[in-house]
């Protein structure tokens, strides 16, 4: 197959053409055909000019290739990085435009941590598939055989390898899109699948360690610290809400005639304390209402007394706040552990509280469309799958209703 110098060769060799200038020099000329632009479509030529018949052929090809690696376009210059960082880098500023908070600060971390001590020093165009199945390949074998400790694989070996393959693709694509790619590489790279491990049971509060550790909120001293974390601890029981999403609540987002809570922000971890508060939760299903029981109004109602000092405010201030100190994930975390460990009850975490509303209501028979609602899980399979498992108690009792249908047959 002719190349492309061949081709233009056959094409335009004969249309160069001798000019003399005014002076009496002589210069030559043609026109050069390059193609078709990749972002406009249309039929893209040029023409050059130079003093002798070898120099004028010599930049047409020139022209020709120009174009080819700038992407077939002549819409845009060609932009040039001296590595994968500074593409990553690039990209990751335009990234940071389109997404929230928490997606923003992800990414970050699997930059600074997986992909840029990688690949950060290569040349793009050095990067080939082989490369990369070679690096996706390692950070799969660190996965599967990493250990797992409290749900956690080490620190380095996460199980997201098909998430840092897919951020690599669209740093790649970017980087087509700018002209410093002829094509990506990341998109002839399979993904190892992941090993299936043993399902960690989830953490939650059986009906004696709640009991015990309700009694225990009840005989701490009244103290404003200790009315506020008993309020928080038991308006998630009560809630099945996150951590996140409650720590963001305004007093504007409870309907005290309505007794329902409006869910529709979170806290995300993020260095600048103004963009703590993220105004969207998790997922779209994430944003909703949830009934209240009485007994949990009546809570709010006698925090927000306390939190005021008995004193009226017109200020919407974040319910779980005190003194206008904001309580942060990081801190409150430890504070639970102490709490945990002084009732005498496993350390569940905050997101127990949750697994542990919602095992209370599956246990209870509430219908899993409601409890999904509640939790504002995207898919009802989520629900299901998490809170599957049944009480002893209720294990027997499912027992006693078969026995039992049997018997009327």
């Amino acid at each position: 197959m002719p190349d492309i110098s061949t081709k233009w060769k056959e094409k335009n060799i004969m249309n160069i053409k001798e000019y003399t200038k005014k002076d009496g020099t002589k210069v030559y000329r043609t026109n050069v055909y390059l193609g078709v632009d990749s972002l406009t479509g249309k039929q893209v030529r040029t023409s050059v000019t130079a003093k002798s018949r070898k120099m004028c052929e010599t930049k047409a090809h020139q022209a020709i290739n120009d174009f080819i690696s700038n992407g077939s376009t002549i819409a845009r210059e060609k932009v040039v990085f001296d590595n994968f960082e500074d593409l990553a880098l690039s990209w990751f500023e335009s990234y940071k435009l389109t997404v929230k908070a928490n997606s923003i600060r992800v990414a970050n971390n699997y930059l600074k941590s997986y992909l840029l001590p990688e690949l950060g020093s290569y040349r793009v165009d050095r990067i080939t598939p082989m490369l990369l199945q070679t690096i996706v390949n390692k950070w799969a074998e660190n996965a599967n055989t990493a250990e797992i400790v409290n749900g956690r694989r080490e620190k380095g070996k996460c199980k997201d390898y098909k998430l840092l393959l897919n951020l690599i693709k669209r740093i790649m694509t970017y980087g087509m899109q700018l002209g410093a790619l002829v094509d990506n590489p990341a998109n002839q790279v399979i993904s190892p699948k992941l090993k299936t491990r043993t399902n960690t049971k989830i953490k939650y509060l059986d009906n004696e360690e709640l009991k015990q550790f309700l009694n225990y909120l009840d005989e701490l001293d009244s103290t404003t610290d200790n009315q506020m974390r008993a309020t928080l601890y038991r308006f998630l029981l009560a809630t099945g809400l996150r951590i996140g999403e409650a720590l963001a609540l305004n007093w504007s987002d409870i309907d005290f005639i309505d007794k329902s809570v409006s869910v529709n922000k979170t806290i995300v971890q993020t260095v600048d304390k103004k963009e703590r508060i993220q105004d969207s939760p998790k997922t779209v299903e994430s944003d909703r209402i949830v009934t209240l029981d009485s007994s949990t109004i009546s809570l709010l109602k006698e925090w927000k007394k306390c939190q005021n000092s008995n004193v009226i405010t017109l200020n919407d201030s974040l319910i779980f706040s005190c003194n206008e100190h904001t309580y942060t994930y990081a801190s409150e975390v430890l504070r639970l552990k102490t709490h945990f460990k002084r009732a005498g009850v496993p350390n569940i975490g905050f997101h127990g509280f949750r697994h542990t509303h919602a095992s209370l209501l599956m246990n209870n028979d509430v219908n899993p469309k409601e409890i999904q609602k509640r939790l504002g899980h995207t898919k009802i399979a989520t629900t299901l799958d998490t809170y599957s498992h049944l009480a002893k108690s209720k294990e027997k009792e499912t027992a006693e209703k078969f026995s039992s249908i049997l018997k009327a047959l």
